[in-house]
């Protein structure tokens, strides 16, 4: 790390995944200067960030996200720009005594000006509002900060925020807040985040000019994608692997996070029991990447207390579910009744909790691994990062029962050029026959097949059971770059 003294400020270059950080020290209203995290990845969500901090009319945002997914580290890489950074952690005591003690928003930020000794709050400075769920008082403070000081701009996160609100029956402050979510890191992000800059920068590239990967580029980003398959999003294990380039060292943090995220569950379960709760973060990963029924998820229990243990993992973001739906175009409308499909919060987690080891993706196609769960995971993770300004919904489409056959497609994408089905197959394109079902009278005419190819686009025809000829463009994607058909579709 090289420093250097200029005239108005001090300037460290930290080599980041080739990117540079520099911290003004004579900031005049800069609180709290903190040391840099060694765990501040770039991550799409910066810019998302960025956008709603210079918005003339942003609302409070509230930052949503299981714990250690990196929103903490992203509101204060956003606080360096601003003249005045404000955090509360209200699992401090100090901090959360504050906030207690204020009846108002004004009487807060009064409190705070004379702790952090300044004189006035000037427009652009940022208030972080950390694990809000331990006050939520606090969050009903979000609509007046809007309304009566829309100069400050105000973040609240908190990572159990929607499991207290459902125990307590407290809305949301609707219209006044702005919503964005922290998932763990992408393959791309893992990526720049382990020092493969340009390997990302290459990928991308030939995503956007629909070209197949170069061979050896292809052969390096799979080595790299059964890497991030064993490690994981989660900055911390990201943070060890890019240290020590240790499996063990890895696992260990993996199985601190999971004892964390029961310990926090178990903390504010109020409706599911305990011993549900358990029972459910037990069986979870035995469905993972493939579709379930609640009465098999933990066979011999009462379906009423397994429902809502999962509905409070699914609110704690630990577990998602994708659900099925009938419809071609939007509004996509979920099935009542019908089997779902589970997805884990990080891949690297999932994979330690079933067992999947490093010898088991050796030489083996990502999509033949635990009978194509593990791909089928990685691919439903992948697209639910990729907008985390949207809903965390998202859809598989089906057909079953009547007259005609079964099919099934692994998840819809919407897009500028419609639904998009999108299959994780290892077959070749003549296998893709529940595709063949949902474009013979779909309003788009493309389709996407992710497998351990390195990506081409065909035009392709075959005939249907009914004598009609479908004629369909396929664009065949590497398995690694999932990420990008949610995000830059298809062109």
């Amino acid at each position: 790390m090289a420093a250097w003294l200029t005239k108005t400020n001090i300037c460290f270059e930290l080599r980041l995944s080739k990117t540079y950080r520099c911290f003004d020290l004579y900031r005049p209203f800069r609180a709290r200067q903190r040391p840099f995290d060694p765990m501040t990845f770039p991550r799409a969500a910066d810019g998302h960030l960025a956008a709603w901090m210079a918005h003339p009319r942003r609302k409070p945002l509230i930052l949503r996200g299981a714990r250690q997914t990196g929103k903490t580290t992203a509101v204060r890489a956003l606080g360096e720009s601003c003249p005045l950074f404000l955090e509360l952690n209200l699992e401090r005591h100090e901090d959360l005594a504050l906030v207690r003690s204020c009846r108002s928003p004004d009487e807060l930020l009064t409190r705070l000006e004379v702790r952090e000794n300044v004189k006035g709050i000037p427009p652009g400075s940022l208030l972080f509002l950390d694990e809000v769920q331990e006050h939520l008082d606090a969050l009903r403070w979000l609509r007046f900060f809007y309304e009566d000081r829309p100069e400050l701009a105000v973040v609240a996160a908190g990572s159990l925020l929607e499991v207290r609100l459902r125990e307590e029956s407290l809305p949301f402050p609707v219209g006044r807040v702005e919503f964005l979510r922290m998932e763990p890191l992408t393959y791309l992000e893992f990526l720049r985040a382990t020092g493969e800059e340009r390997l990302a920068e290459e990928l991308e590239l030939a995503y956007v000019d629909a070209k197949e990967v170069a061979p050896s580029l292809h052969e390096l980003a799979m080595e790299r994608l059964r890497e991030f398959l064993l490690v994981g999003g989660l900055p911390e294990a990201v943070d060890v692997w890019a240290s020590t380039r240790n499996l063990v060292d890895v696992g260990a943090v993996h199985r601190a996070l999971r004892q964390a995220y029961v310990e926090d569950l178990l903390k504010y379960r109020v409706r599911a029991g305990t011993r549900h709760l358990e029972m459910v973060l037990a069986s979870a990963p035995e469905h993972y990447g493939s579709r379930f029924k609640l009465r098999h998820l933990v066979p011999g229990e009462k379906d009423r207390p397994i429902r809502e243990a999962l509905t409070l993992l699914e609110q704690a973001m630990v577990v998602h579910r994708a659900k099925p739906t009938v419809a071609k175009t939007p509004p996509l409308v979920p099935r009542s009744r019908a089997a779902q499909k589970l997805l884990p919060l990080d891949m690297g987690l999932a994979l330690a909790e079933m067992g999947v080891r490093s010898e088991n993706l050796a030489d083996r196609p990502v999509e033949s691994i635990l009978g194509g769960r593990v791909a089928e995971a990685f691919v439903g993770v992948q697209l639910l990062a990729a907008h985390p300004d949207e809903p965390r919904s998202f859809f598989f489409w089906t057909r079953e029962g009547g007259s005609t056959l079964n099919a099934e497609v692994d998840f819809v994408v919407p897009s500028a050029a419609g639904i998009l089905p999108v299959e994780v197959k290892a077959g070749a394109a003549g296998s893709l026959k529940s595709m063949h079902q949902f474009l013979s009278d779909a309003e788009t005419t493309t389709g996407v097949r992710l497998s351990s190819s390195a990506g081409k686009t065909e035009q392709l025809e075959t005939t249907m059971t009914d004598g009609r000829v479908l004629r369909y463009g396929l664009r065949s994607v590497p398995l690694y770059l999932a990420e990008l058909v949610a995000s830059r579709g298809i062109g």
